[in-house]
């Protein structure tokens, strides 16, 4: 296994770029990469470099991340497909389906899901894992015993909001969330359907006790009283706490009058909102017979234009949320970029697929014969290149 000190020829996205970057025409220099054992240096191609890997324009990107997954449904729409369009249906069939779900039907779909994201270049995969009793399920363990060397796993505690009722209750969660190992996060499924401020307040104040980072499914639905997003922009103005709060979905933003002024008070505070396009898009305005009216989306530009931290993600692969979906990053993006109208995906839009901290660590993604015009269309082919050392089915230099 050959070990590069560096490679040459690397076509980095511009928001990866310092203001200063000479351009090449329309198109930034290309850049020499240097690996060093406390991190990635870089500066424009200049020198030859004999020892080094030569990319040859090649697109490179950091590790790619996927920040909302289920693995513990992933791969089930064969056996328990919803039986009509929309959420609540959607939920109701993976209730059903949970009867299957012994150590090694988790093990064997988790798995599954965790290897086609390594291949695809994801380097940090977050997965919300299904707390529908007060203790920790089988899926929490099974999916903490899972390892991959190119790809690590979160795990979010996703209970109702109901289970939080309770302070005692909200502790007794948090408590084993803590205690279970790195990379466990604290979550809840807030909707109009179970809304409770006072269930909210615990879920919060049990996580800061814990010293936990929350990752919330809230509201997710087209309704303009939903109150998720509306009470935490509130509850951060008048509470200290101390983690990072991810807030998933939050489709009712969309709808809402007040929603920027949601996202002013957002902004002031270490949120980053995670969009979900497959399958969002899927679920929300599903009335059969009738073409869906409304994206079902959050505000995305609205987000990015205050500061706001965004990622775009999977959510569900081939379950009763969604039939279809991929644990390949660049699926999700191409997702986002028709259905969210973005621009420049390869030298802005990408960013919202990317771990950028991977980058200075020595963690990349190269696509050896991609172009900046087709990107991320027909872009199978990629490889991985860690610490100097190359991963990945393409053998031969780019």
């Amino acid at each position: 296994m050959n070990r590069y000190p560096g490679a040459t020829g690397a076509r980095l996205p511009r928001w990866l770029l310092p203001d200063n970057w000479p351009m090449s025409g329309n198109h930034p220099q290309l850049a020499t990469l240097h690996f060093y054992a406390d991190g990635l240096k870089f500066e424009p191609d200049e020198d030859a470099h004999a020892d080094y890997l030569p990319l040859k324009g090649a697109l490179v990107l950091p590790a790619l991340i996927e920040p909302h997954a289920h693995l513990d449904k992933t791969f089930t729409i064969q056996r328990s497909p919803a039986q009509q369009p929309g959420l609540l249906a959607a939920i109701a069939a993976m209730h059903q389906d949970r009867v299957h779900w012994n150590q090694e039907d988790l093990h064997q779909r988790a798995s599954q899901a965790l290897q086609w994201a390594a291949e695809s270049g994801v380097g940090l995969l977050r997965t919300h894992v299904d707390w529908f009793t007060a203790d920790a399920p089988l899926a929490w363990q099974v999916i903490a015993d899972l390892h991959h060397p190119l790809c690590r796993i979160e795990r979010v505690a996703l209970a109702p909001l109901s289970f939080f009722a309770h302070a005692e209750d909200a502790q007794h969660i948090a408590a084993q969330v803590a205690v279970s190992g790195p990379g466990a996060l604290l979550g809840g499924f807030i909707h109009t359907s179970n809304w409770d401020a006072q269930a909210f307040t615990h879920l919060m104040q049990a996580a800061e006790q814990w010293q936990l980072d929350i990752d919330l499914h809230i509201d997710e639905e087209l309704n303009a009283d939903a109150q998720g997003m509306r009470w935490l922009a509130n509850y951060l103005q008048h509470h200290t706490f101390s983690g990072r709060i991810t807030c998933s979905h939050s489709c009712a933003l969309s709808q809402q009058e007040d929603a920027l002024q949601i996202l002013d008070l957002l902004a002031q505070q270490r949120v980053t909102l995670i969009a979900l396009p497959l399958t969002n898009l899927l679920l929300q305005d599903a009335v059969p017979g009738r073409t869906p009216r409304q994206r079902g989306l959050t505000l995305v530009k609205e987000a990015q234009a205050r500061g706001i931290p965004l990622l775009l993600g999977a959510d569900n692969v081939q379950d009763a949320f969604c039939p279809f979906g991929s644990y390949d990053p660049l699926d999700t993006l191409f997702s986002g970029l028709i259905s969210l109208q973005l621009d420049a995906a390869f030298d802005e839009a990408s960013q919202l697929i990317c771990q950028a901290d991977a980058f200075y660590h020595n963690d990349l993604v190269i696509f050896p014969h991609a172009d900046t015009a087709s990107w991320p269309l027909r872009q199978r082919q990629r490889y991985r290149l860690k610490q100097g050392v190359r991963y990945g089915d393409d053998t031969n230099d780019a």
